[in-house]
Formats: C-alpha cells, structure tokens, sequence
C-alpha cells in the first residue's frame, strides 16, 4: 500500500516502493546491505530489494532478466485491479510509468559490486551473492547448497542392512498386514525396502494413495530387519498435520500384531523436533548436537520451506536414516523454496543414486470423477480434464461461469449445504452433542485463490455468513437479533496460532457449544475424542468461513466448493487447482470459466529455486565434500 511507504526509499527504489512494489522491509534491509559494503548505486539497491521481495514472495533467487514481466503479472492481476481502492489504482499507475533497469547493464553492475559476492566467495562476508546470472541472499544461497549436497550425502550412504535381510523383514510385514485385510502394492513395498537401503528416501504420493500405509510399513520393516533401532521421530511442519500423522499411524499400526507394529508413537512440529529457542535464536539441535533418532519421517514435506529443509538435514547425525513424504502437486511452502516438488521433479533425471524416490500412484481410497480429475489436472491434460468435468458425474459438478458475476444465491445447492449444515450444528451443540457437532465441522468447505475482491475470501465469506445465519435460525430463532462478531452456538471457527500449552495447533476446527457464562468451543483431541476450552482462552479464534486453498493444505472434507480467480490471474496454477480438487472426498463444486480451468491445467508454479541445478553440480557422489 502506498501509505507504508519507507520515509529512506528515494530515488529508482522509491518510485517501485510508490508504485506497491517493495515493502518497508525491501528497502530498509536493500538499503542497509548495500550500506555496509559501501554500495551507493540505485539499481544494486533495487536488485537487493527485489531479491527480498522474492523471497517474501517464495522465491530464493532473482532473474534480473525475468523480474519485470514477473511482476507485471502479479501487480496487474486482474482479480488484484478489481478490488482496488483509489489509491491502489494510483500505484498501479506509477507502476505503468516505471523504467526498469536495462538486464545486460544491470548485470554488468552486480558483477562489479562491492556488495554482491560471487559464485565461488568466501561466505557470510556480504549479504548478496550472483551466481549463474541470479541474485540471491546469502542465507538462502547457503541453504540452497546445504540442502543439495547434505541430500546428497544422505542418498550416497548405504546403511548395514544387507537386501535378504530387508526382504525378509518386508515378508514377515506384508503377510501381518494381508492378515488385517490390508495388500501393500509394489511401490509401497519398494518404499520399504527403499528405506532399508538408503539414509534418505522420499515417499511421494496424492491423497489416497497409501502413503500412511507405507509410512507404517517403513517402521514395521526397519525394526524387523534392524534389532538394535533406536527412537523413531514422526514431525511435520505444522501441528495439525502432525496430529493427523500421529493418528493416521496409530490407526494403522494398531492392526498389526504387537510384536510386528510400531508402536505406540508421537509426533511433533517440525520446530519443536529440532529444539526452536524461539525467533531468531536458532535451535538446539544441530550438526554439533544431532537429533537423537534412528528415523525421522517428516509429512507433508510440500509445506517446508529451504532454509527449515536447512536446518533438518544439518542435524541429521551419523546411521540417522531420513524419511521425506508428501504431495509434490500440492502449492509449495508459504515461506521460500519448492523443496519436494524439486526432488520430485529432478528424480527422473539425475536417476535413484542421487535422489532416491518413490511415487505412489494406485488410489486405494477411492476411485470416481474425483480422483479421475485430479490425475489428469496432475498430469496436465487439459483435454481429459474438460471431458471429465462435462461428464456429468455427480461427484463433480462444473458450474461454468464468472464467479465474479455469481453469488452463493446463484449456487442453489451449495447455500443449501451451508445452511442445512449450519441449522444441524446449532441444533446438536444446543443438546450439547460435542462430538456430533464437531463431525460436521469438516463436511463442507468454500475455497478461493485470493483474499480480497470479487474472487476472494472475504467476499464469500460475507455471503456465507449470511446462509450460516439464516441456518442457525431455522433451529435457533434469537439468532436474528444476533450482530456478526458475537458467538453463536452452532457456530464453527477456526483456531489461527499455535497454542502448545492448550495442546491447540493452528488450523484446529471447532464448533461453539455454549454462551452461558462464557462462550465455550468445542474443539478436537488426541485420539478422536473432544474437549471444551471457553473462546476467551483461545485468542486467535475466529468464524470458520471460506478459506484459501492455502489455508486448506493438509485437510480434507465431505465436500468442497472451489471458487477460481480470472485466467490471467498469476495464482491461477496447476498446483493450486490440484490442491483445490485433492481437498474434496465425496464431492466437489467448480465454480469458473472453461479459460481460466485451461489455464490452471497448463501453468504450473514459477517459484525459482536452484536446487536442480546444484544437484546436476555436485557430479561424483564419490566426490562430494565432507562440508557444506
């Protein structure tokens, strides 16, 4: 926004800070890197910004030579130009006016820089560094060459387990789990015995798939086939996604014979894995202070970011075998970096010595238009797409319109959902039904592209809290007095933060259950149970109204409506729509142009990352240096 504009950013930075390209934390950190080394040149101090600009944006580099039709689709986005005010409309006309830097001079400039090291500086003795052509900062080119080379290291390195030894374990497993009705098909086998073999494998795979399945028969294999194992750790990046993890594994571990399951196990964030001090204080485990495990098997892989990726593997100690799972069609980590869809995607070329991963494909949950749909969107065959979404299923409805031209009025089915919802919730949190209520907390969710405008979350938030309010009070007629702000019972919310002492993760949906003394929510726990904490308590407590794709990562529901941004809009990607689809179980509601599905089906995200590259670098396995 205009208004947040750095009183220090003059000259070449300020006119991009003016026209909504760079934030206060762009130019003041541009301006203090360039600073330090004694940089006075505008245009390194617009690369400097630009590259920071990247990274909040998820990208670890900058292309000097791509950068301003980068930014030109994302400042122009059509659903971002509908909602804007007067004085967003004034800075997309300073951004039409801006004159960008010529590439090849802009180039030959960063090369002379005293603030810009090059490819092979010493590190840490300035704050920017080229390297083939590209800006990074130094943090993220360190992280970017650690994680190259420590997966690497890891895939190079063969444990002691000889393969008769794991087959013999993947035997005994397989014929436990035959028993329990359960049928491990060759991938999920090779997973196993991938994990006996290697120091780091990746699992790979879409909801449904198996991946849990396999998870459960990695642990059961390895401790057959390796006596002396020693703990175990299970971690994800988020809370939620851990506890899902942690049930997810219990379920099926529990119908193994005790002497063959894992065990009973926990898992944890990420952070907390690795020991967070806290902002900025770095984490007690590291190369000098490794993780004390066997195995750390890390969910949802898609959601870490390079740098936490970084950390990882750096405290990855010596006979430590690493476990990565996730989705690579997913959207990427909302912080900097494209991890798995990386490994995935330069598996294939750099062959399983490198990277050793194994991709899950035959769908054990479910077949149908659904998961139909989603293979072809990952596939990127448009023409299947469109024939599946004609096809008239009726687990898929297409409603083939401008959303922006829509309202939920115009989505008879869909209103009707939200409403019978909202009207079946109050009336079995009224009998003080928690568990019940709580089961339909997750049957139905509103997915958007973006936040604001005519496309986004807060538009059809409004219009679903309207039908909300409308279903609460067929059950509960003071609901019509009530303002929106105050808790409702019947009411679902979302919890926003991480609470660890409330055992509370971010992501958590609850239901209002009470609003006498206090308004109390019922939310969920370990092991499928309920319990109610008072809303006060829970300070990041909000509606559960419609949602980001974003925000949906990691979760599934009984059905799901996706309302997609216009064509041109640069969040319109393959990911995003694979994302979108993926989230619904039993039904799902399309809400967009026949454009802007053609559009999503073949582009896919354009986060810049090096990790291919370094890989391709590194050569040798047998070459590779003791430090990164």
């Amino acid at each position: 926004m205009t208004d947040l504009v750095s009183i220090s950013a003059t000259g070449l930075p300020g006119r991009f800070a003016l026209a909504g390209v760079l934030s206060p934390a762009d130019i003041h950190l541009a301006r203090l890197l360039c600073r330090g080394c004694g940089e006075s040149d505008e245009r390194v101090e617009l690369a400097a910004a630009l590259t920071c600009r990247q990274v909040r944006l998820g990208s670890v580099q900058m292309d000097p030579t791509e950068i301003a039709a980068q930014i030109t689709r994302q400042m122009l986005d059509p659903a971002v130009v509908a909602s804007a005010g007067p004085e967003e409309l004034a800075a997309i006309e300073v951004f039409r006016s801006l004159d960008w830097p010529d590439p090849t001079d802009w180039l030959a400039r960063l090369e002379d820089s005293p603030a810009v090291a090059h490819r092979d500086s010493p590190v840490n003795r300035r704050g920017l560094r080229l390297d083939s052509g590209l800006v990074y900062l130094e943090r993220y080119w360190q992280a970017e060459q650690q994680v190259a080379l420590l997966t690497a290291r890891l895939a190079a390195d063969r444990p002691e387990i000889s393969p008769a030894t794991a087959q013999a374990a993947l035997d005994t497993v397989a014929a436990a789990l035959d028993g329990a009705g359960i049928v491990l098909d060759p991938a999920q086998a090779q997973a196993a015995l991938r994990v006996c073999d290697r120091r780091l494998s990746v699992l790979a795979g879409g909801p449904g798939t198996g991946k849990t399945t396999a998870v459960c028969a990695v642990l059961a294999v390895l401790k057959a086939a390796d006596p002396g194992l020693g703990p175990i750790s299970l971690a994800a990046p988020s809370g939620k996604a851990a506890a899902r993890l942690r049930d997810a594994v219990a379920e099926v571990g529990a119908l193994l014979p005790p002497e063959v399951g894992p065990g009973p196990l926990e898992a944890t964030t990420v952070h907390a894995l690795l020991g967070s001090m806290g902002p900025g204080r770095g984490f007690r485990h590291d190369r000098n202070d490794p993780l004390p495990c066997s195995l750390v098997v890390i969910d949802e892989t898609s959601m870490l970011s390079l740098p936490m990726t970084a950390r990882l593997l750096e405290a990855v100690g010596p006979g430590t075998r690493v476990l990565l799972v996730g989705d690579p069609g997913q959207l990427v980590s909302v912080d900097a970096g494209s991890v798995l869809a990386d490994v995935v995607a330069s598996a294939p070329h750099l062959g399983p010595d490198v990277l050793p991963v194994t991709t899950l494909t035959r769908n054990h949950r479910s077949g149908g238009a659904i998961a139909e749909l989603s293979e072809a969107v990952r596939r990127g065959r448009t023409d299947e797409v469109i024939r599946v979404l004609d096809a008239g299923d009726e687990s898929v409805r297409f409603v083939a319109e401008d959303p922006a031209a829509l309202s939920l009025a115009d989505l008879p089915d869909v209103h009707a959902e939200i409403t019978s919802l909202a009207s079946r919730m109050t009336r079995l949190a009224g009998e003080q039904d928690d568990a019940g209520a709580l089961e339909l907390v997750d049957e139905h969710r509103l997915l958007c592209a973006h936040r604001q405008g005519p496309y986004g979350v807060g538009r059809w938030s409004e219009e679903m809290a309207a039908a909300e309010r409308a279903g609460r009070a067929s059950t509960d007629p003071s609901e019509r007095a009530r303002t929106r702000g105050e808790w409702s019972i019947g009411q679902p919310v979302i919890v926003n933060q991480n609470m660890r002492q409330l055992e509370v993760n971010n992501g958590d949906c609850g239901v209002v259950v009470a609003e006498r003394p206090v308004p109390m929510v019922a939310l969920p726990s370990p092991g499928g149970t309920s319990r109610r904490l008072p809303c006060s308590l829970v300070g990041s407590l909000r509606p559960l109204e419609a949602l980001t794709v974003h925000k949906a990562q990691g979760s599934q529901f009984g059905r799901v409506t996706v309302v997609l941004p216009p064509p041109e809009s640069p969040l319109l990607t393959r990911e995003l729509l694979y994302t979108a689809i993926t989230r619904a179980r039993r039904r799902l509601v399309l809400v967009g142009t026949r454009e802007s599905v053609v559009r999503a089906v073949s582009q896919t995200s354009r986060r810049q990352s090096g990790l291919t590259r370094r890989w391709r670098e590194l050569g040798d396995l047998h070459q590779i240096p003791d430090k990164p």
